[in-house]
C-alpha cells in the first residue's frame, strides 16, 4: 500500500511539472493562460493540456478524444519562421465550458504532423490552444491569431518564453471582443 501511494505521489509531482502557469489574465469573457511545458510527444502534450483545461473547468471530460482526433485528421502543426513552428490544435466548440486561450512553451520541441500535409511533420517549440464558445468567435481569433504569428516580434516571445509580452500580445489579440476588468489595470 506504501509503495502504491509513493508512486501515485511521485506520478502527481511528475505531470505537475509538465506544465506550470507563468502568466494569467482573466478578461471578462476569456481568460489567457501561459505556461512552460515539458512533453515527450504530441498525444502526451494534448492528454496533459486537456487533463489541465478539464481541471480547470475550461473544457468538458469529451474534450480529449475530440481534440485527438480532429488533430489526426487534420493536423495543425505549422513552420511560422525558418526557426519556429507552432501547433495549433482544436476541438469543436461544443467541448468548451469556458473560453480560453492558453500557450504552452515547450522547453523542447515535440514533433507534430504538418497542417496541410500530413505526410511531414515539424518539431514545434509551442502549442497554442483556443478554446471558445462561438464559432464565429473563433473564426476572428484564429484569424487573428494568424496574423500575430507573422509578426517577427511574437515569433521572438515564443522563442524567447517572454511570459509577459505574449500575454500583452494576446490581450490585445482578444481586445476587439474583450475589455479588462478593472482588477487586471490594478496588477502593474
Amino acid at each position: 500500500m506504501y509503495l502504491k501511494l509513493l508512486f501515485s505521489a511521485r506520478m502527481n509531482i511528475s505531470r505537475m511539472r509538465m506544465f506550470k502557469i507563468i502568466s494569467e489574465r482573466e478578461l471578462p469573457e476569456l481568460v489567457i493562460i501561459i505556461g512552460i511545458a515539458n512533453f515527450r510527444h504530441r498525444i502526451e502534450a494534448l492528454k496533459e493540456i486537456s487533463q489541465f483545461l478539464m481541471r480547470r473547468k475550461i473544457v468538458s471530460k469529451d474534450y480529449l478524444r475530440a481534440l485527438i482526433e480532429r488533430e489526426e485528421r487534420y493536423p495543425t502543426g505549422l513552420r511560422i519562421s525558418r526557426d519556429l513552428a507552432v501547433a495549433l490544435p482544436h476541438a469543436h466548440i461544443r467541448y468548451t465550458l469556458k473560453q480560453a486561450l492558453m500557450v504552452a512553451l515547450l522547453e523542447h520541441p515535440i514533433e507534430f504532423k504538418c497542417m496541410g500535409s500530413p505526410d511531414k511533420t515539424v518539431m514545434v517549440q509551442a502549442i497554442i490552444i483556443v478554446a471558445v464558445k462561438n464559432l464565429e468567435r473563433s473564426t476572428k481569433i484564429l484569424r487573428r491569431l494568424g496574423d500575430l504569428l507573422s509578426k517577427e516580434t511574437f515569433s521572438r516571445a515564443i522563442w524567447m518564453k517572454d511570459s509577459d509580452y505574449l500575454l500583452k500580445l494576446l490581450t490585445s489579440l482578444c481586445s476587439e471582443d474583450c475589455q479588462l476588468k478593472q482588477s487586471s489595470f490594478s496588477e502593474s
